[in-house]
């Protein structure tokens, strides 16, 4: 049947939330929609990532709070250019009120109902129907205060085909390659697709420390600082590693060290 040149334009749908009824609640809430397709559904954040990947939805339902990976790690770990247009699903009232209103991604409050969804769904058809999609950069002022005060505790890589979360606590130490870095841990170096610049600013500073430009450590982990021919200096791992420590990173290093 051909589509009216009025009929809205057709929308596929990924629900991410890691409660059975409430995504037995959306898809129900969506039943009746012209030209609307639900393509998938994750229970969490690991599966919500590789169903994004894999599905390639216009439009994913997204949940904030679920264990493990919440709704900004997924976004997180998403292409910016292959991010589809999310509308929030959340009983949180301070990331919605808040940040959500000032951006044109959309927000619904749990409990809900039909309506608000309906809304939100409504919004979306508008952004398809513009043939475009929200700036992904317009996410970045909401991200950043959510993430405020709040410090990395997990790391979501890709190891042997699969997504992994590997605690922080686990991490030893942190070692630039150019846009990426490598995680050092006790099961073997995982990449991450991130500067360690950026990297170095949501770390919790009790525990890591930055030592060189080209490196982070985990202070349990460090077991000796030496000073190296020629006069460089380095600190040893529980591990056996080598680090380098920069001239610029010994004042911090030392204060943090002899604290721990």
């Amino acid at each position: 049947m051909q589509r009216e040149a009025d009929d809205p334009p057709g929308l596929t749908v990924l629900l991410v939330d890691d409660e059975p009824p409430v995504r037995a609640a959306l898809r129900q809430a969506l039943v009746g929609q012209r030209d609307l397709t639900v393509v998938g559904e994750a229970g969490d954040g690991l599966a919500a990532i590789v169903a994004i990947e894999e599905l390639r939805p216009d439009l994913v339902l997204l949940d904030v709070q679920m264990p493990g990976c919440d709704g900004f790690d997924v976004l997180a770990q998403v292409d910016a250019q292959a991010l589809p247009i999310v509308v929030f699903v959340t009983a949180y009232e301070q990331y919605a009120l808040r940040a959500f209103e000032a951006h044109a991604i959309d927000y619904v409050l749990k409990p809900f109902d039909d309506a608000r969804l309906l809304a939100a769904i409504a919004r979306a058809r508008q952004w398809l129907g513009r043939r475009t999609i929200p700036d992904p950069n317009r996410l970045s002022p909401m991200l950043a205060d959510v993430a405020a005060g709040r410090r990395r505790d997990r790391f979501i890589v890709k190891h042997a085909g699969r997504l992994r979360l590997v605690p922080a606590a686990e991490v030893h130490w942190i070692e630039a390659r150019g846009n990426y870095v490598h995680l050092h841990h006790a099961d073997g170096t995982f990449l991450l697709r991130e500067t360690i610049a950026a990297l170095a600013t949501t770390l919790d500073p009790a525990r890591f420390v930055r030592v060189h430009r080209s490196a982070i450590v985990a202070l349990p982990e460090v077991v000796e600082r030496e000073r190296l021919p020629g006069g460089d200096h380095a600190m040893r791992l529980r591990n056996g590693a080598t680090v380098p420590l920069g001239r610029a990173f010994r004042a911090e290093f030392d204060a943090k060290w002899r604290g721990v």
